[in-house]
């Protein structure tokens, strides 16, 4: 099941939505109830309930031909009225299960949805805002901006490669600097910081822009809660022992009044209830099932085509870079990337004024010490 969850990160288009709502669907997906994933991640407490029908129906079935002692009750009608009793509490908890973690899961959906509009946003005003005296900042700021939401999502992921994912949108050396921070995202927050404060634009312009990073820092605040908080897990405990039980008592329930059928309407019965669970544990960490890697491409491209419009001008013909077509990931070609103050503005040096971070020289991983410098700040 776990080796399945990236299978199940999609964005939906309109042909998507036509095709989900197509009436058919019904056919299709009890056809394809074999090859479901929820069907496959639950195949051992299936196997457990299989086995306890086939031992209520042995047992039925001896009792009804005088095989067992007459003294042994009959434990269908024993259990009946606990099913009477129990069936709306355990009702409650599969509720309350799928709607706290469907409100999670939306949650995740609504923080990257705010990490792509403030990444566009801090890029519109750069490129609207900081002129071509300062191609530098401009393009330090188009630069690190998509950077935040590749660095978020090897954050909230393990087996991501942030170094790989980084190739093309940030220099070399900037690269290496970010890997050598223990926390990266936050590293990315304080690079945007001061390149809003070192560009030359009007102060209602800088404000904007760090309202644009401090919303971006809530946003990974909320992200870094959700995967360090789960549901209680004593209620998933309870949920659990609460089904398992249930479900052992089924068969016996249902054999007076279903016989042989008690074992495979207990399977199906079993199935319809765990999935729902099973629904509801999947979803609680929204992060490895969410389509992060098409938000953060999306990202990347939308400040691509950002670039690309401020190149032609207002109101002229669309024409992209040379350099940035047929390209991946963008390129740092794009409104002065290539310019050589560009490269020097994060300088991972020696003798240069230090990028003041919340943990100032905090020690990298190989022992030594990382430095971040502005090249207009003492430089």
């Amino acid at each position: 099941m776990e080796a399945s969850r990236p299978d199940v990160r999609s964005v939906f288009d309109t042909d998507s939505w036509e095709a989900l709502r197509r009436t058919d669907r019904y056919f299709h997906h009890i056809l394809e109830t074999h090859k479901s994933r929820i069907l496959l991640g639950m195949s051992k407490p299936l196997a457990y309930v299989a086995a306890i029908s086939a031992v209520a129906c042995a047992c039925g079935a001896a009792m009804q031909a005088g095989l067992l002692p007459a003294f042994l009750p009959a434990l269908g009608s024993q259990l009946k009225e606990f099913f009477n009793l129990t069936s709306f509490a355990m009702s409650l908890l599969l509720v309350f299960r799928t709607n706290s973690s469907y409100a999670r899961w939306e949650e995740g959906r609504r923080l990257w949805g705010q990490v792509l509009n403030r990444t566009r946003d801090i890029c519109r005003l750069g490129l609207a805002w900081v002129g071509d005296e300062e191609r530098h900042v401009r393009a330090l700021l188009l630069r690190w901006a998509p950077a935040f939401s590749k660095a978020l999502m090897c954050h909230l992921r393990k087996g991501e490669d942030l170094r790989q994912e980084l190739q093309g949108l940030l220099l070399p050396h900037e690269i290496d600097g970010l890997m050598r921070a223990q926390h990266r995202p936050n590293y990315v927050l304080q690079v945007l910081t001061h390149a809003a404060r070192a560009a030359r634009v009007p102060d209602r312009v800088v404000l904007r822009m760090h309202d644009s990073v401090a919303q971006l820092e809530d946003a990974l605040g909320g992200c870094e809660r959700l995967l360090q908080t789960p549901v209680p897990t004593f209620y998933t405990r309870l949920t659990s022992r609460f089904l398992m039980t249930w479900m052992t008592a089924l068969p016996f329930v249902l054999w007076p009044t279903c016989g042989l059928l008690a074992a495979p309407l207990s399977l199906l019965i079993s199935f319809l209830l765990l999935g729902i669970d099973k629904i509801g544990v999947s979803i609680e960490e929204p992060f490895s099932i969410l389509a992060l890697s098409d938000i953060a491409n999306n990202a990347a491209g939308d400040v691509r085509e950002l670039c690309d419009m401020h190149e032609g001008g207002p109101g002229q013909q669309h024409v992209p870079c040379p350099e940035l077509v047929g390209t991946s990931a963008l390129d740092p070609c794009c409104c002065g990337m290539h310019n050589e103050g560009s490269s020097s503005i994060l300088a991972f040096s020696q003798g240069a004024a230090p990028l003041t971070a919340p943990a100032t020289d905090s020690q990298a991983p190989d022992g030594g010490t990382r430095t971040a410098v502005l090249a207009g700040d003492g430089a």
